[in-house]
């Protein structure tokens, strides 16, 4: 892929304003290279003592693919964490609603205790993991109200902070799928990085050669 460039670097006179030509021609077929080169600090790029431009762009590269591999892993224990509470809050909220229904009726006022019975420990673990999981430190005040831990409900506010309950966990899930998306377009990135960095060392070799 860089058979012309690495040819072009054997004569390549090294002056700043050569190597800046050499650079931008080898960089002419590296989509993600040129991406990680304009990232880069034009201080960095030509100073006095630099490497050879081929050399120069593995090295980009090379910092490129660590710097993405640590935001795809960042991206997945983040997608995996905040998918691991949303089915926890799920799990819990089934519970509870399978605890209190029971002491309502439809279509009737009476009402119990929302935080009693086994209800009051899945409320607890339902506040914590969103507090701690998902950075909303209003807990379970999200799905029930701020009064959660003293108030009491009726069937209709039962079924009504059921269907919170999924909206909010919708909500969640669908900046989950973009996330999702983001990972996936890192992971392409880091791959397309990956095949360009082999092209590169591919031409250094070349260029040691005579080629």
């Amino acid at each position: 892929m860089l058979d012309i460039q690495a040819r072009s670097m054997t004569s390549a006179i090294p002056t700043p304003e050569s190597e800046a030509k050499v650079l931008e021609l080898a960089l002419s077929q590296l989509p993600i290279a040129t991406k990680a080169v304009k990232a880069a600090s034009s201080n960095y790029l030509f100073s006095a003592g630099n490497r050879d431009p081929l050399s120069l762009i593995d090295t980009i590269l090379s910092k490129y693919i660590s710097e993405q591999t640590k935001s795809a892993e960042a991206k997945a224990d983040n997608i995996s964490l905040k998918s691991e509470a949303i089915a926890e809050i799920n799990r819990l909220w089934g519970l509870i609603m399978s605890d209190r229904l029971p002491s309502t009726k439809p279509g009737d006022d009476r009402s119990t205790k929302l935080n009693a019975g086994s209800a009051a420990g899945f409320l607890s673990q339902i506040d914590d993991i969103i507090k701690t999981k998902l950075g909303n430190p209003q807990g379970v005040g999200e799905i029930a109200g701020t009064d959660w831990s003293t108030k009491n409900v009726t069937y209709d506010q039962l079924q009504s902070m059921n269907a919170t309950m999924t909206a909010y966990c919708d909500t969640i899930q669908v900046d989950l799928d973009t996330e999702q998306q983001k990972f996936k377009n890192t992971m392409t990135e880091i791959t397309s990085a990956q095949e360009e960095i082999r092209d590169v060392r591919r031409a250094i070799i070349s260029v040691s050669q005579g080629g």
